[in-house]
């Protein structure tokens, strides 16, 4: 298992070094190579430090074969190389800022892009709230791995092998298998180390992200809470994930201070083993003062790099921890927007459902074999109890899912081989829940179309009844709406969503409950405003109130995912089947309220 969870994250690690290179741009990869170089030449000069010392150690001492170097030579290589590993973060911070900014920026607009491209069946089984803190936790994590291999494990891998190098070439094999034989005992307790702190990290990740989707969560469903006097029970629950979130963090800090111990615990054996060895070597004249200096200042200089190694581990595994979930998201397969025809569809908008059969989950099949033609320029009327499978047909239509069988034909071609821009450009749907952007009034109507002027903005609401409501506003069409549109009553806000279905000029109209909140003074006047955009266009009606289909050229009841009855109003009365008991009893209950 744990064997599996260290490939997985060489995996990983493998995979966010190449979406670093492929994501970076010519200005981003020059200004990271000369960081990087920076860093390496710093890294060597560090490691070439203490041999300066030895030569100015070996030269007052006496030693022979150092006395031709100049004692004033070996004090300016000894102080440039310590001076310049002081200096060089600073220099390489000119380089690094502008690069590592570039790249979040890069880097957060194709997340949020793929995120948007994803389809709808990854949606719905994600809270808002997780995939928000997914984006957020993703990039706080590319930042600390680029971090941490530019600076911390690259740096002291050079340092390591640069003292490698020396001490093979001062002829002293003890000095060097003492020291390799740390950096071996080092690496294999780092990377059980990292194994198990990879393991914690990802485990605090996940609790955290689980916990800030409970959260908004809430705060998106606040007027509920205050409805029903529940502020206790939703701080429960956070309280309950921010507990989870904070026991996983405890972990890894626990795990990460028994790294640290046994750390501790190998620097001192070796340490210990190599002074009392050079201290000997040096007492019988056969290693020089210079060198004892050299090798004491290497096994305590190692210390830093095993800190610093330490510290990226943690780092580390703290930031592919947060990387492995926008990870996933980058492999969910999106949406191919371009693929298929990309020509405007300019046809009248004939739309045919030939045995078409879905189901969300494959044990439970929501629509089975349904068939229906809508004429071009005709309004359609789909009628039927919640959960018969009416708004599955919006879906399907616009293609946020696909049909499992059957086909779905606009003007004779299978809508499957047309690209889903042009298909969607051409659809218009007018929701039950209309969900505002929280900016102008101007700016979501002309969400429906992308480059509207402020003409075709206003033909619009005009067209939706609308632009008389604007002008009373303080701000006219520059009125902003707030979030989700909670400034504007249900009716304005359906006026809204018209509009912006009026300003796309689409082939087809899809009405979905669009009425079904309202009142019913207000539902008359929606629905005289929805027979004025649609008259001669073809149009799809999906109501449970039968009232807004009376008008419709054909109407399909579904009953359980099957088309139990067709035709229109009087004929369907005339059966005296399901539809026309649904209307005597919707009648029926409108004359109770009525009294």
């Amino acid at each position: 298992m744990e064997r599996k969870e260290a490939e997985r994250g060489l995996g990983d690690l493998r995979e966010v070094i190449a979406l670093i290179w492929s994501e970076a741009d010519r200005f981003v990869k020059i200004r990271l190579a000369a960081a990087l170089l920076l860093t390496l030449i710093a890294s060597v000069l560090i490691g070439l430090g203490p041999v300066a010392l030895k030569l100015v150690v070996d030269r007052f001492a006496g030693d022979v074969k150092s006395s031709t170097v100049p004692v004033a030579l070996v004090i300016v290589l000894y102080v440039l190389s310590q001076g310049l590993a002081r200096s060089v973060g600073e220099i390489r911070a000119l380089f690094y800022a502008g690069a590592e900014q570039r790249m979040v920026r890069t880097l957060s607009e194709r997340l949020f892009t793929h995120v948007l491209k994803l389809p709808l069946r990854f949606h719905l089984d994600r809270q808002t709230g997780a995939v928000t803190q997914t984006l957020t936790n993703g990039i706080q994590g590319y930042m600390l791995v680029l971090h941490t291999l530019m600076f911390g494990t690259l740096p002291i891998a050079m340092e390591l092998a640069t003292i490698v190098v020396v001490l093979s070439r001062l002829d002293q094999p003890a000095f060097l298998l003492c020291f390799s034989g740390a950096v071996v005992c080092y690496s294999i307790l780092f990377a059980f180390a990292a194994r198990r702190t990879q393991k914690a990290a990802k485990s605090g990740s996940a609790a955290q992200i689980d916990a800030n989707a409970v959260m908004t969560d809430s705060i998106l469903n606040y007027e509920t809470v205050k409805y029903f006097a529940a502020e206790t029970v939703v701080q429960r629950s956070v309280r309950g994930a921010l507990v989870r979130t904070e026991a996983e963090w405890v972990r890894f800090s626990r795990q990460f201070a028994v790294n640290g111990l046994s750390v501790a615990t190998l620097y001192t054996a070796f340490l210990g083993l190599t002074v009392l060895y050079a201290a000997r070597e040096t007492e019988a004249g056969r290693i020089s003062i210079g060198t004892f200096v050299l090798m004491n200042t290497y096994v305590l200089q190692i210390v830093r790099p095993v800190e610093m190694l330490g510290s990226a581990v943690q780092t580390l595994s703290h930031g592919m921890a947060n990387l492995h979930k926008m990870l996933e998201l980058f492999r969910e397969k999106s949406e191919e927007l371009a693929k298929g025809d990309s020509a405007p569809l300019t046809g009248p908008g004939a739309l045919e459902f030939s045995k078409v059969s879905v189901s969300y989950q494959s044990d439970r099949e929501v629509l089975k074999e349904v068939s229906f033609r809508a004429p071009a320029g005709r309004t359609l009327g789909i009628v039927g109890h919640s959960g018969s499978g009416k708004s599955t047909i919006v879906r399907l239509l616009t293609r946020l899912i696909e049909p499992d069988n059957g086909t779905i034909l606009l003007d004779g071609v299978p809508i499957f081989g047309v690209s889903l821009t042009r298909l969607r450009e051409s659809i218009a749907v007018v929701p039950q829940d209309t969900i505002l952007f929280n900016d102008t009034v101007a700016y979501n109507i002309a969400f429906g179309k992308a480059g509207s002027t402020r003409e075709e903005v206003e033909a619009a609401a005009r067209l939706a009844h609308l632009h008389d409501f604007i002008m009373t506003l303080p701000e006219g069409y520059e009125t902003r709406v707030g979030e989700r549109g909670v400034k504007l009553s249900g009716g304005e806000k359906q006026r809204v969503s018209i509009a912006r279905a009026v300003i796309k000029q689409p082939t087809i109209y899809v009405f979905d409950e669009a009425t079904s909140s309202l009142d019913t003074r207000t539902e008359r006047e929606i629905m005289q405003s929805l027979r004025d955009i649609s008259f001669h266009r073809t149009t799809l009606v999906i109501a449970h109130r039968l009232s807004t289909v009376v008008y419709a050229d054909h109407i399909v009841v579904l009953d359980a995912g099957f088309i139990v009855e067709q035709g229109t109003h009087e004929a369907l009365l005339e059966q005296n089947g399901r539809y026309a008991a649904l209307w005597h009893a919707q009648q029926q209950a409108k004359s109770v309220v009525d009294l």
